[in-house]
């Protein structure tokens, strides 16, 4: 595993698939603070204005740590049966016959899947199709798997939170 700083370049190349969920951040102060970035193989953890992303190819999402929390509150959710825990926790894919209940979300949002038992955050994956959509379905991949609890990006936050 490496620990680096991301340059400015770097950040300013990740910066629109963070803005999602930082807003309108106030690029210069981040920078000052620093933007660390923890790597494993082609997994990167980055740590910018005290919360963490996973990032990896095209996309970037909140790490599931405590310190996102208030990140992770603001995405659409998706609960799935205690059936559906082990597979989804383990890396799957989110299909709809484990699915119990659904936030209103679009094709492509970044949504968090649940337990429907402790409401315990599971993963952060992307909406292959929307909500409505979705509530039409018996079968199918819904949500595809991005990032979930005990996978590398996980078991790297784990040593240093």
């Amino acid at each position: 595993m490496k620990r680096r700083s991301l340059s400015s370049s770097e950040f300013e190349a990740l910066l629109p698939r963070l803005r999602v969920f930082l807003g309108d951040v106030n690029v210069k102060k981040v920078l000052k603070r620093g933007v660390d970035v923890f790597e494993l193989g082609d997994v990167m953890v980055v740590s910018v204005g005290g919360f963490f992303f996973v990032v990896g190819g095209e996309w970037a999402v909140p790490a599931l740590v405590e310190g996102n929390k208030s990140l992770l509150e603001r995405l659409a959710s998706v609960w799935v049966d205690m059936g559906a825990v082990p597979r989804v926790a383990s890396g799957a894919d989110v299909m709809r016959p484990g699915i119990v209940k659904m936030d209103v979300f679009q094709t492509g949002d970044v949504v968090l899947v649940r337990d429907v038992t402790h409401s315990k955050p599971l993963a952060v994956g992307e909406a292959l199709m929307s909500s409505e959509e979705a509530s039409t379905l018996s079968k199918g991949r819904v949500v595809k798997n991005l990032h979930h609890v005990d996978d590398a990006a996980w078991r790297i936050l784990k040593q240093f939170l």
